[in-house]
């Protein structure tokens, strides 16, 4: 079994994986995160010693909630000695979509009316930090958008409405979307010291 977590954004993912079985919530409230954690098992009949592994979003995103999953992550990795997998945070939104559109733009809001982006797929583009007006250039052409950043863009970008996937689930993490691309990196090399696994906070994020 795996653990999936993700406390990047406002909300935090949390599930768990394996054997057939699979169940998540997704908590308005981090510090929640232990009782849920154990609900989490409750439900799924899973003991924490059955646990291979933790699959974990490393952001960039909130100071306050990579915090809080983090410490949470390596503290239970530590206690059952098992391996923390980072995987980068935009990465794992984008693959809710890839490889079902040729290209894939995570959108998310960093402070000061300011949003990351960055693409994935065919016209892979790196992270950058934007402002409105730059938005529009950012972006590839016919570049799919997905993210929690593309429901709080300006009205005044109105181009970008028919280009943003509809479905509220794919603007947030996916537990077996971020524990696949976890195993894909992770399953068949020497883990980190769990002391090497931190967080990408970037550069403007507040402590949401």
């Amino acid at each position: 079994m795996i653990l999936a977590l993700d406390s990047s954004g406002k909300e935090t993912l949390l599930g768990i994986a394996g054997n057939g079985r699979q169940r998540a919530v997704m908590l308005p409230d981090r510090d929640s995160l232990i009782g849920a954690f154990r609900d989490l098992l409750s439900d799924v009949n899973c003991s924490q010693a059955e646990l291979a592994a933790i699959a974990i979003g490393a952001g960039p995103g909130s100071f306050t909630g990579l915090r809080v999953g983090f410490a949470f992550a390596q503290g239970l990795a530590r206690g059952l000695d098992i391996p923390v997998w980072p995987v980068p945070s935009f990465e794992v939104l984008a693959h809710n979509l890839l490889p079902n559109h040729d290209t894939v733009t995570v959108v998310v809001q960093a402070r000061k009316e300011r949003w990351f982006v960055e693409s994935f797929g065919r016209d892979a583009r790196h992270r950058v930090v934007v402002a409105p007006t730059a938005l529009e250039d950012a972006i590839p052409a016919d570049s799919a958008l997905c993210g929690p950043g593309c429901l709080t863009l300006p009205r005044e970008i109105g181009t970008f409405g028919e280009r943003i996937f509809p479905d509220e689930w794919a603007h947030h993490p996916q537990t077996a979307t971020l524990i696949a691309l976890a195993q894909a990196r992770w399953q068949h090399r020497e883990p980190l010291p769990l002391g090497q696994v931190l967080p990408d906070y970037g550069l403007e994020f507040g402590a949401m």
